[in-house]
């Protein structure tokens, strides 16, 4: 091959190896920031320096910067759903009630060690979330789910439902207390009120 047709091909591409790895090298440097100051510490460049890349290199992997904070916050997911996990093998007890407390005592204890990280997966998003992601998002609520059908008080059809309104419930009490939203009620009083909203909960199924 001669020196004109070497030009006309330009950079050599990378393979698909070196691809993956620099796409790797993105997500854990995004996760990094996001970590230590939250969204509004996450730009293109900033990415780029931690993971010793080109700017470039960002927009060549992720469409947008939106497009690869949710693949950081997907990381995020995983991490929460291990904790979680953990938390429900090692829970002492069987009963619904119990296994629910512990699911949520974990919950909490993710939110206070890893806050940034953890707020930054509730921003609001403008995309819409890729396949993958989505995946994580189901399989944070396949535990929850797990929880109730194990209990064996729910038709088949009610549990996604209750399990949404539950980590809804849950995550929303823990999202306003840590931004001074609930009034005379502080971080402090969220565990009790989960409690209660568990109690209820429950017996709402025996009713049922």
């Amino acid at each position: 091959m001669n020196e004109v047709h070497k030009k006309m091909r330009g950079r050599p591409r990378k393979e698909a190896g070196d691809r993956e790895a620099d796409r790797r090298a993105l997500i854990a440097a995004a996760l990094a920031i996001l970590n230590e100051g939250g969204v509004t510490a996450l730009t293109a460049r900033g990415v780029a320096e931690r993971a010793g890349t080109a700017v470039g290199s960002v927009y060549t992997q992720f469409d947008s910067l939106e497009l690869l904070r949710l693949e950081a916050n997907a990381v995020t997911m995983r991490q929460l759903r291990d904790t979680l996990a953990g938390a429900l093998a090692a829970c002492p007890s069987r009963e619904t009630e119990a296994r629910l407390l512990c699911l949520a005592d974990a919950y909490l204890a993710f939110a206070g060690e890893h806050h940034a990280a953890w707020a930054a997966i509730f921003e609001r998003r403008t995309v819409a979330a890729p396949d993958t992601v989505q995946a994580d998002i189901a399989a944070l609520f396949g535990i929850l789910e797990g929880v109730l059908r194990d209990g064996g008080r729910l038709a088949e059809a009610a549990i996604p439902v209750m399990a949404r309104a539950l980590w809804s419930s849950v995550h929303g009490m823990t999202y306003l207390a840590d931004l001074g939203s609930l009034g005379p009620l502080g971080v402090g009083d969220v565990r009790p009120m989960i409690d209660a909203l568990v109690r209820a909960a429950v017996r709402g199924f025996s009713a049922d």
